[in-house]
């Protein structure tokens, strides 16, 4: 598998598909905004950081797959992997380079996350994507189905986060100083009152929201307000 890891990795530039004549008529029709069709992989650090928060029993669901390098790297670790890509001229190259190697309990899936049924077992969701933007989509389609965990670098770029999707996060009012991250993406910062300590860490900082003030500005509630929602919560 290391020899077709190492062979996926060598032919980098010639998947760089948004260079090519009639991508952003492909991008427009998917949807894909700024950045967000782009192929670009990241460095092994990255990769490691997700590998770390795999577990034997989990079935992934891999948004935006690319070549495959991560995704074969984790059905060496999970159940079963869903692998999902809407590039054909990435995935298809990818697919013909591992041939028969293909893992059974690897799925590669040519199609637009946003049109693609998530299957209704994944426990967790693989979501590398800096420009993301559609995450309020993905967190609110992974909570119905119950989905517990979302490892991502969208809101945070330059590192891998671990989002327990169960867990409610706290209205945007109850941030009375220091970072927000929330549910639709945002991530921002409230100045800290006087009374703040002057050198606080940063995780003691971070509260997690469902709510913030981009999403009142795109006129969207908070995730999982209405009865369905709450309902599809464990």
């Amino acid at each position: 598998m290391d020899s077709v890891i190492s062979r996926l990795e060598a032919d980098v530039e010639q998947k760089r598909a948004q260079f090519r004549k009639g991508f952003d008529v492909f991008a427009a029709r998917h949807e894909l905004t700024d950045w967000e069709g782009w192929y670009s992989p990241y460095g092994q650090e990255v990769y490691d950081a997700v590998l770390h928060n795999i577990e034997n029993d989990d079935m992934v669901l891999d948004i935006g797959a690319g070549d495959l390098r991560l995704a074969l790297r984790m059905a060496q670790r999970a159940r079963k992997v869903y692998a999902v890509e809407v590039n054909p001229l990435v995935l298809g190259p990818a697919l013909e380079a591992i041939g028969f190697v293909l893992p059974r309990n690897l799925m590669a899936i040519c199609a637009n996350t946003l049109d693609y049924p998530f299957p209704d077992d994944i426990t967790v969701a693989v979501l590398l994507m800096r420009h993301c933007q559609h995450f309020r989509q993905y967190v609110e389609r992974l909570r119905q189905l119950g989905c517990r965990r979302l490892i991502t670098n969208a809101r945070f770029k330059s590192r891998v986060e671990v989002i327990n999707l169960a867990e409610r996060g706290a209205d945007f009012s109850q941030v009375h100083g220091g970072w927000y991250a929330c549910l639709c993406g945002e991530v921002g910062f409230v100045p800290c009152p006087s009374t703040c300590a002057e050198e606080c860490p940063d995780d003691l900082c971070l509260t997690q929201v469902e709510s913030c003030p981009a999403c009142a500005d795109a006129d969207c509630g908070p995730l999982g307000a209405d009865e369905t929602r709450e309902e599809a919560l464990p």
